[in-house]
C-alpha cells in the first residue's frame, strides 16, 4: 500500500476511533450523572441525540477505514477476525440501544422534578448496563489493536 494513503487511513481510522469513543465515554458519564439524580434525565434526552450522532459518525468511519484496510492488503489474521467480530456485535448493540433501549428509557422517565417509578429505575439500569458494554467493547477493539497490529 502506498504510505500516504496508509497515513490518512491511519490518520481517518484514529479519528473515527476518537469521535466513537469518546462519545460513548460521555454518554456514560452522563448517565452516571443521571443515575444518582433523575432529575437530570430530561436534560440527557435533550443531548443524547446530537452525542449519538456523533458516536454513529466515528464508527461509521472507524469501519469504512477498517474495511478498505482489509482491500488494501491489510493481513487478516486471527486477531483481526475476533475483533471484526466484536465490531459486527457493535453494530447489533448499538441501534438496539438506540431504538429500543433509550426510546424505552424516554417513555418510563420521570416528569423534571419527579421521582422515577420502579419500571423506570430497572430500564435505566439495563439501558446503563447496554452503554457499559458497548463502551466495553470499543475498548477491547481498542486494546486488540494496540497488542496485535
Amino acid at each position: 500500500m502506498d504510505p500516504s494513503l496508509s497515513s490518512i487511513l491511519l490518520l481517518a481510522h484514529l479519528l473515527g476511533l476518537t469521535m466513537a469513543v469518546g462519545a460513548g465515554a460521555v454518554k456514560v458519564m452522563l448517565l452516571i450523572k443521571c443515575y444518582n439524580d433523575h432529575s437530570l434525565i430530561q436534560a440527557y434526552f435533550k443531548l443524547a441525540k446530537s452525542i449519538t450522532q456523533m458516536l454513529i459518525a466515528g464508527f461509521i468511519l472507524l469501519t469504512v477505514t477498517g474495511i478498505i484496510w482489509i482491500f488494501t492488503g491489510y493481513p487478516f489474521t486471527f486477531a483481526l477476525g475476533v475483533k471484526s467480530a466484536l465490531v459486527a456485535l457493535v453494530w447489533i448493540l448499538g441501534p438496539y440501544i438506540d431504538n429500543v433501549a433509550e426510546p424505552a428509557l424516554v417513555k418510563l422517565a420521570p416528569a423534571s422534578g419527579e421521582q422515577g417509578s420502579a419500571e423506570f429505575v430497572q430500564m435505566q439500569k439495563k439501558h446503563f448496563a447496554l452503554e457499559i458494554v458497548a463502551e466495553g467493547l470499543f475498548i477491547a477493539i481498542i486494546v486488540m489493536w494496540v497488542l496485535f497490529r
